[in-house]
């Protein structure tokens, strides 16, 4: 997950990414909900069209600010169990060519998601411990 963000971001701004990603997600709990990540290291969420506990569908100003954005480093959205990325999810990837940090609502951990579909598994603890390691 790191590889992406650390290329750009110091460990203080990306452990302070991740702790806005979880508040802000847990803040919808039970529902999904996400946002852009800049290069600064500055976060924007956006609501969802929809109260739904297993899609976040953005509000189209999130759409906007993606194509138009140059700055933008990657997307985040939550799942309320899975951290797997959806078929939507790979398909947002590789149309947009953005990778993606899922966080799990329900098991506390993220996901991340290139566009060449690698996959990385990191639990909030571990990230704690081992920031600079990984």
């Amino acid at each position: 997950m790191v590889d992406f963000l650390e290329q750009d971001l110091s460990t203080i701004q990306f452990e302070k990414i991740l702790n806005t990603i979880q508040s802000y997600c847990l803040s919808n709990y039970p529902y999904e909900s996400g946002g852009l990540i800049y290069k600064d290291g500055s976060i924007k969420t956006y609501a969802s069209q929809i109260n739904d506990c297993n899609r976040y569908l953005p509000i189209y100003e999130f759409y906007i600010d993606l194509v138009k954005g140059q700055n933008v480093l990657a997307s985040f959205h939550s799942h309320l169990y899975v951290l797997k990325p959806s078929d939507d999810d790979l398909f947002f990837i590789k149309n947009y060519d953005i990778p993606i940090i899922i966080y799990s609502l329900n098991n506390k951990a993220y996901s991340s998601v290139n566009i060449k579909n690698e996959t990385n598994f990191i639990t909030w603890p571990f990230e704690k411990a081992c920031m600079r390691k990984i």
